[in-house]
C-alpha cells in the first residue's frame, strides 16, 4: 500500500508544479553589412582586394568570423575545418558565374544565414574582374555593375584594386531617420535622464587587424610617367549603373 501512497504524492507534486519552463534563446544577431563572395576559382585573388575594402569600413563589416570571410573571398577549407565551414567552400564554388535568378537566390541565401544585408559577387567577364551587388532581402540583383582598376605594379605586374566601390555599396544602406521636432507652442515633456551601462567591446570586428586582412596590398609604381588610377561612372541602355576603374598612363 505504502508504494502506491508515494507514487500518488510524487504525481501531484509533478501536476502541481506544471511543465518546466522553457529555456529562452538568444535572438539571432540583426542584418547588418555587406558581404564579399568569389564566384568561380579564377577570382579569388581580385575577391580578396574587394573584401579588404569593405570589411576595412565599419559601416559595411558583416557578422562573420574571418575563416569565413576568407572561405566566401575563394579561400579552400582547410582539412581540419569544421564540417559547417567545408560545406561552405563547396556552396560557394558551386555558386553560378552568370548574373541569373537562380544564382541571386542561392547568393541571398548565404547572406541571409550569416545576417547580411546586401552580398557583393565577385566574377570575372573575359580578363575584367567585376562585382554585382544582391540584396538579401529581395534575393535579387541590383542595377550596379562595378568594374575593378586595373593597377600596374613592381616588374609590369597588374593587379586590380575596387577604388569608390564602397561608396557606391553605401547608398544599399537606408540611413536612419530623423528625429521630429516639437511642433511651435507644445510644451515639452521633461526628459528622464538615464543612465546607460557601458557597451560591450565589440569583439565581432578584432579580426580585421590580421595580417591577412592588411596586406598585401601592393604599391603602384610609376615608369616613365605617373600613373593616374581614374575611376569613371557610366550607365549603359539597361539603365545599370558601371563604376570603371582604368589605368591611366
Amino acid at each position: 500500500m505504502r508504494p502506491f501512497v508515494v507514487a500518488s504524492a510524487t504525481a501531484f507534486a509533478a501536476a502541481s508544479l506544471g511543465p518546466a519552463p522553457a529555456r529562452a534563446e538568444a535572438p539571432p544577431p540583426a542584418s547588418r553589412g555587406a558581404l564579399v563572395v568569389a564566384l568561380g576559382s579564377n577570382v579569388a585573388t581580385e575577391a580578396k582586394a574587394l573584401a579588404r575594402d569593405v570589411y576595412r569600413d565599419p559601416r559595411l563589416q558583416p557578422n562573420v568570423d574571418e575563416v569565413t570571410a576568407r572561405v566566401l573571398a575563394g579561400e579552400p577549407a582547410a582539412e581540419d575545418a569544421p564540417p559547417e565551414l567545408r560545406s561552405l567552400a563547396r556552396v560557394r564554388e558551386s555558386l553560378p558565374t552568370t548574373p541569373d535568378d537562380l544564382g541571386a537566390k542561392l547568393i541571398a541565401a548565404i547572406g541571409h544565414e550569416r545576417h547580411a544585408e546586401i552580398v557583393v559577387a565577385v566574377s570575372m567577364t573575359g580578363d575584367r574582374p567585376m562585382a554585382r551587388v544582391v540584396r538579401v532581402a529581395s534575393a535579387k540583383y541590383e542595377s550596379v555593375l562595378i568594374e575593378a582598376t586595373a593597377e600596374r605594379g613592381e616588374g609590369g605586374v597588374v593587379r586590380h584594386s575596387w577604388p569608390g566601390a564602397t561608396t557606391i555599396l553605401h547608398q544599399f544602406f537606408v540611413a536612419p531617420a530623423a528625429p521630429v521636432a516639437p511642433q511651435a507652442g507644445s510644451p515639452i515633456a521633461p526628459r528622464k535622464i538615464e543612465t546607460q551601462p557601458p557597451k560591450p567591446v565589440d569583439k565581432r570586428s578584432s579580426w580585421y587587424k590580421s595580417p591577412w586582412f592588411w596586406g598585401p596590398l601592393g604599391a603602384v609604381v610609376a615608369t616613365g610617367a605617373a600613373i593616374v588610377i581614374a575611376t569613371q561612372a557610366t550607365k549603359d541602355d539597361v539603365d545599370t549603373l558601371r563604376l570603371r576603374g582604368q589605368v591611366s598612363p
